[in-house]
């Protein structure tokens, strides 16, 4: 609430037009922000401006007002968003401002977050991370995680191309002052990309830029029949003022990245919208913005940076460059004719003749992937699998009917050497100790099913008795997914979602959030909301509800089961360095040529080839033990031929063995990492593409720049240095990260199983 003793810290600026569900909710997640310690002397300033809005929005703001009396709301004409956050500006006392779209939303502890960020930097605009979300899940958005997860500091605009990227004016926090002095507005009289420029404007006047990895705006993605945004509503207008948009970015000294940015930006915008365009529009609408967007493509982009798109993307591109636009039309309508050969023959354009070719066989290969898909529907519906399910089912509750079942699996039945088989292991080992009947399901040729022999209550994935048991079983516990413990969990979800779900977190979630894959949203659109979500400590606990958006109740801190096996110090030397990469999904599905040319591969290869890290190894004593995640086995075959490294596959072998065998680790973002941690063994971080890594993925929990237990190095030559400098420490961990180390990990007596059982049978 205001006081007239306090002064505003922060304004926030809410246009308002026909949002009248979400206004209240979006007021309520301000209004429950806090200040900290900025409380005693600091107040919130909000400043909500109805452009005319024809519904209850401001009826509802006024009903808020006389409870708050830090709600200021102005009236005025529909003149769009530029004009009311103008006027918000003018009036404005915070020292910094906010901008709010009246259907997102603040989660807990953004004010903090920002304040603080600026209060160690004293820069003039502050950058977050942010979620966006719907009904059905959440996912982070790129570019602001690309500027966010790097958490720089004071970094001059024209200095950090990828700035440019992060388009939206929300998700930062401005100083009044900056926009003030400078006279930074919103351009009037263009309704799209005009928030653009305001943020180049303000970014390239800033005295500097930060940027914190906390995500501090969440934004509601829609698509309301009755109030259409201007994205989603496309006319001759939105190609205007996005060239308009762009001309308006010539007024600033951009560097020449941060150019190539820009018009790659518009390109996009534009590109996305004709698509929509054309789908709705005859041709004769159409030609004008085909001829409008080809001298945009000829006096700005060029045939260079046209042949840099994919082909779904490049063909329309290449026929409006060239002016075929009825062609062009047809294609965007996905229409396909022979009459894209001749005209790109006619240019001698080859890429028209190779676009054309590749979406036509991607057409057939699409129709023929979807009867296969209809097909592999029919195959799970068949006869054989119906009656192999029923028939276990009824034989199940006969032979089952007393027993208290609790069915454990990891890694969809193939592997037993992680969070479920060290539960399972244990289970066995005590079983006086445990009340219910534990199976653990895995596949016969599963390399790591060795790891089960002579462990009773073991389940061939996918047998009759499989399916006899997942019927019985009251209690599911998996580290990955359901399908863990059943292949078509998807298929059966809703017959046994009552059932207790226990998911045995795999990893310490500290650099990597997943990408919306374990947040609470996710987990329960895809039915495997656990009743207990099991973590290692407090610290990781609140991180797990702030980012994933879980309940507390849900929350378990009981210690990750594999870490029962390791040993709590680093006394023994084995002159062993663990090198363990995390996967890049965008690999999955390439081929060996394409793989063997990625960084990824480059990178991991520098690592194992170097010369000079090679002679320090030598020089000390010690070998490089490379660790290939499982999916890396298709394209590189293990060799163990030089004397300095050895290389193996996840599916060959026990990684814990690994992790206790090494006495240090190199790894980019594993979880494992907090393997060695846990026993207090020194881990280099090796950040080759963390941008594109951290935007995909959503970046860390923890603050990169503070937070990490360990060096990051961004070269081999950094590797070898930081090993060099361990190797003289006789490969203890350097005093500045012992209580870092502390903090992630509440329990150290090797009895978390034991607590992790109390928990799925209490």
């Amino acid at each position: 609430m205001k006081s007239n003793c306090k002064e505003a810290i922060i304004t926030v600026i809410i246009p308002v037009y026909r949002v009248e569900k979400y206004i209240k909710e979006c007021l309520d997640s301000v209004l429950s922000q806090k200040l900290g310690k900025w409380k005693k002397k600091y107040y919130v300033e909000i400043i909500c401006i109805d452009d005319g809005s024809p519904d209850n929005s401001a009826s509802i703001i006024s009903g808020l007002m006389r409870e708050n009396n830090n709600i200021i709301l102005l009236h005025q004409l529909n003149q769009g968003q530029s004009v009311a956050r103008n006027n918000a500006i003018l009036i404005a006392k915070g020292r910094y401002i906010i901008f709010l779209d009246s259907d997102d939303l603040l989660p807990p502890d953004s004010f903090t977050a920002l304040l603080s960020v600026a209060e160690d930097t004293g820069s003039d605009v502050i950058v977050s991370h942010a979620k966006a979300f719907n009904s059905r899940r959440s996912w982070y958005i790129e570019p602001h995680a690309e500027v966010a997860c790097s958490s720089f500091r004071k970094v001059k605009f024209t200095h950090r191309a990828i700035l440019i990227n992060s388009s939206p004016p929300w998700g930062k926090m401005y100083s009044r002052k900056l926009l003030m002095d400078y006279k930074i507005t919103f351009p009037e009289g263009i309704k799209l990309a005009e928030d653009w420029i305001f943020v180049i404007h303000a970014m390239y006047r800033a005295n500097h830029v930060s940027s914190t990895h906390e995500v501090t705006y969440l934004y509601r993605g829609r698509d309301d029949e009755d109030n259409p945004s201007c994205t989603q509503l496309v006319n001759k207008k939105v190609f205007t003022d996005l060239l308009k948009v762009y001309e308006l970015s010539k007024e600033f000294r951009l560097a020449p990245q941060q150019i190539a940015y820009a018009q790659m930006f518009i390109l996009r915008s534009i590109l996305y919208r004709l698509s929509k365009f054309s789908i709705d529009n005859p041709i004769g609408e159409c030609k004008a913005i085909y001829k409008m967007v080809r001298g945009f493509l000829h006096d700005v982009i060029g045939i260079d940076k046209i042949n840099l798109f994919t082909p779904i993307r490049r063909l329309p591109l290449l026929l409006i460059y060239y002016g075929f636009y009825s062609e062009a039309h047809r294609v965007m309508n996905l229409k396909y004719t022979d009459g894209c050969v001749q005209k790109g023959k006619a240019v001698a354009c080859d890429n028209i003749v190779s676009d054309y070719y590749s979406l036509v066989n991607k057409q057939k290969e699409i129709k023929s992937f979807r009867k296969k898909l209809k097909d592999k529907k029919k195959k799970i519906a068949h006869v054989y699998w119906d009656v192999k399910y029923n028939l276990a089912k009824w034989t199940s509750n006969i032979i089952y009917k007393e027993n208290n079942i609790s069915l454990i699996g990891e890694r969809l039945g193939n592997t037993a050497n992680d969070s479920s088989y060290f539960l399972f292991d244990y289970i066995q080992k005590n079983r006086t100790e445990v009340r219910d009947e534990y199976y653990y399901v895995i596949k016969k040729g599963a390399r790591t099913a060795v790891n089960l022999k002579g462990m009773k209550n073991v389940l061939s994935y996918g047998s009759f008795k499989h399916f006899m048991v997942f019927h019985a079983a009251k209690k599911y516990i998996f580290s990955d997914s359901m399908r863990d413990v059943f292949f078509h969990w998807k298929d059966v979800a809703e017959e046994y979602d009552s059932k207790g779900k226990y998911f045995l977190q795999h990893g310490v979630f500290a650099t990597s959030r997943a990408a919306g894959y374990y947040d609470c949203n996710s987990m329960m659109r895809r039915n495997e909301l656990p009743d207990k979500f099991i973590v290692s400590s407090d610290i990781e606990k609140r991180l797990v509800c702030k980012n994933f958006d879980f309940e507390p109740e849900r929350i378990c801190v009981t210690g990750l089961s594999r870490f029962d096996r390791l040993p709590k110090n680093n006394n023994v030397k084995n002159k062993k360095v663990l090198l363990l990469f995390t996967w890049r999904d965008e690999l999955s599905s390439v081929s060996q040529d394409r793989f063997i040319k990625s960084k990824y591969y480059k990178k991991l290869m520098e690592v194992l080839n170097d010369e000079n890290l090679k002679s320090i190894l030598l020089n000390y004593g010690y070998t490089i033990e490379a660790c290939l995640h499982h999916k890396m086995s298709q394209f590189i075959t293990t060799t163990n031929g030089e004397s300095t490294f050895k290389v193996y596959s996840m599916n060959e072998v026990n990684v814990q063995d690994l992790l206790i065998g090494s006495d240090i680790m190199i790894t980019d973002f594993s979880s494992a990492s907090f393997d060695m941690v846990y026993q207090n063994k020194p881990v280099i971080y090796y950040w080759f593409d963390e941008v594109s890594f951290f935007a995909k993925r959503g970046g860390p929990l923890i603050d990169p720049l503070k937070e990490m237990p360990g060096p990051v190095c961004r070269n081999v030559n950094d590797i070898a240095a930081t090993l060099a400098s361990l190797f003289e420490n006789k490969a203890m961990v350097p005093k500045q990260y012992h209580s870092m180390y502390k903090q992630f990990f509440k329990y150290r007596d090797n009895k978390n199983c034991k607590r992790i059982v109390s928990v799925i049978e209490g």
